[in-house]
């Protein structure tokens, strides 16, 4: 009941705070949802949180306040220092949630591989889901009965698992041009990921005349920020980076993201990815959101 009050006293001052009818603003259990938001509205929400910088927050704990969209005049930022450190601070609760749900989905397979290691089979119901991850994380093998999944486990440990925020948060800035291009404005696309031979999604511009792609368009921009983070788990040009991260995990070190960053040149067309990518990393201070983590959704706290 006190949870459920909090959630609704909440809700009820962001409206007050924010005040417009075109934006919509969605309180949850997990976290405060906008959309369809201008910078003014963004930046209240933020003070009200004090979220007023992305980084050094108190106990490397961040607001779980998480845009749907860029603000509708983002672009309108004439300072770039400015447009730069409120990407960052948009980007980084997005990238922290992104790694709870890999966490989450990590667990739910290491609960399951006990039962199968206990009891030597599966449920129905386990084996759907496991079959499940491996269509997703893209895993296939013509094995049967255990050690079909014997080997399903063995290659979603590799595959699911979480990944370092400064490694999403920085390709998302050099691919987006720090928020600032077509793509990621009209589609959500923080890492301008295509789709070949199709006429569904983003028609290029400005481009070489090619009409063999489109760039995909996402409902949210956590949506692509998945869309990404399934790449680097289950796409075969990554797996020299799910190697190094397990081999980092297994000395029992954190996973950084300027660790990996030179596993990542296929993730761009780029020159040099890897060594732009680590340079942000360190030019914006994107380690100490390595192992940060969200705050419990609370009540603004007031001056």
């Amino acid at each position: 009941m006190k949870k459920f009050f909090l959630t609704w006293l909440t809700a009820l001052l962001i409206s007050f705070s924010i005040n417009a009818t075109e934006s919509e603003i969605d309180i949850r259990y997990d976290g405060i949802y906008l959309n369809h938001i201008t910078l003014s509205q963004l930046e209240k929400v933020y003070h009200d949180y004090k979220y007023r910088d992305y980084i050094y927050m108190p106990n490397w704990q961040y607001p779980p306040i998480f845009l749907q969209s860029l603000p509708v005049d983002f672009k309108s930022i004439t300072d770039s220092q400015k447009r730069n450190k409120l990407f960052l601070q948009i980007l980084i609760p997005l990238s922290l949630k992104l790694n709870e749900e890999l966490a989450l989905e990590r667990l739910e397979i290491e609960e399951i591989k006990k039962d199968f290691v206990q009891n030597k089979k599966l449920t129905q119901k386990q084996q759907k889901i496991i079959e499940d991850k491996a269509a997703k994380y893209d895993i296939f093998t013509r094995l049967e009965a255990n050690q079909r999944y014997q080997f399903f486990f063995e290659q979603l440990s590799t595959k699911v698992d979480e990944i370092p925020p400064s490694l999403l948060i920085a390709a998302a800035a050099i691919e987006s041009n720090w928020g600032t291009n077509r793509v990621v404005s009209e589609a959500n696309s923080l890492y301008r990921e295509v789709a070949w031979y199709t006429d569904e999604g983003l028609k290029p511009q400005d481009e070489r005349d090619d009409n063999s792609y489109r760039y995909k368009i996402f409902p949210t921009l956590y949506a692509s920020m998945q869309s990404f983070a399934l790449k680097l788990n289950s796409d075969i040009n990554y797996e020299m980076f799910r190697t190094n991260r397990s081999t980092i995990k297994s000395k029992g070190s954190p996973v950084l993201g300027r660790n990996i960053a030179h596993t990542l040149n296929p993730a761009s067309n780029l020159q040099n990815f890897a060594g732009i990518l680590d340079y942000t990393i360190t030019f914006y201070e994107l380690t100490n959101i390595d192992e940060a983590e969200l705050a419990p959704l609370s009540l603004p706290k007031n001056e």
